[in-house]
């Protein structure tokens, strides 16, 4: 081969791997790769469901237990998540998934949490009416005795009013998906032997769940958020049972 020969071989080689390389960026440019969101969950068999009557006996389980009645042995963190995971298959409008969790765990951080909404309340004193004030003050007393001895987890629950960008519902069909979330995880929380807890409504300091410093802590930056209290859960005290009483269902279901 002549030295022509081989500079115009060279070249031709060159050329060849461009285009095939410009081929190769062409393609994904024009067909980028998709990245599909998680699969959703497969639908359960009939055979794998909890009979009707299962179900419904692990409803009228369904107790509100004070943490004065929690023993202070936490849950797994496997337990924790099982009932979060139950907590985001509620119903919801259009998918917004508007529930917002930030878990409080173990006595430590629960003394902090407690510190926070203290340390709220003493620099926003002047603001706040004598009467709420003392009211807090009991009722943080009443926690501090019994929270960080007692309670596992302290959940707190928020409300994204937006959770996604193009979807603005009306807010009390999102604080209706966050309520059926907290049943959820409720219910879950039921079907653990020997766990329990409640939904505090945090109306004891509601000053303080209702400022932006408390959507800060939570990861809310919208002032349309909503913070909906805490769901405390621990281990029941050994020995403990709770009675549970509705009034007839058909008092309350009209038929046409």
């Amino acid at each position: 081969m002549t030295d022509g020969e081989g500079e115009l071989a060279y070249n031709l080689t060159v050329i060849y791997g461009m285009s095939v390389l410009s081929m190769v960026v062409l393609y994904k440019v024009l067909y980028p790769p998709q990245h599909s969101s998680p699969p959703p969950s497969p639908m359960v068999s009939s055979e794998s469901l909890p009979s009707p009557q299962s179900t419904l006996a692990l409803i009228k389980s369904r107790r509100s237990i004070m943490p004065k009645d929690l023993s202070g042995e936490s849950l797994t963190r496997e337990e924790v998540e099982l009932v979060l995971e139950a907590a985001n298959w509620a119903p919801t409008h259009h998918k917004t998934e508007p529930w917002r969790y930030t878990v409080v765990e173990g006595s430590d951080a629960i003394n902090d949490y407690l510190d926070m909404m203290e340390t709220w309340y003493s620099d926003n004193k002047e603001e706040i009416s004598e009467a709420d004030y003392d009211k807090f003050l009991m009722k943080l007393s009443g926690a501090r005795s019994t929270w960080p001895q007692n309670v596992s987890h302290v959940v707190v629950i928020g409300m994204a009013r937006q959770a996604l960008p193009d979807k603005k519902l009306p807010e009390w069909e999102e604080i209706c998906a966050v309520a059926s979330s907290v049943q959820n995880l409720h219910l879950a929380l039921t079907s653990i032997e020997g766990a329990g807890g409640f939904w505090s409504s945090h109306t004891w300091c509601r000053m303080f769940r209702d400022s932006q410093d408390m959507r800060d802590y939570l990861g809310l930056k919208d002032a349309e958020d909503r913070v909906l209290g805490a769901f405390v859960i621990g281990k029941v005290q050994e020995g403990k049972t709770f009675k549970g009483k509705r009034r007839d269902w058909m008092e309350k279901v009209t038929w046409k």
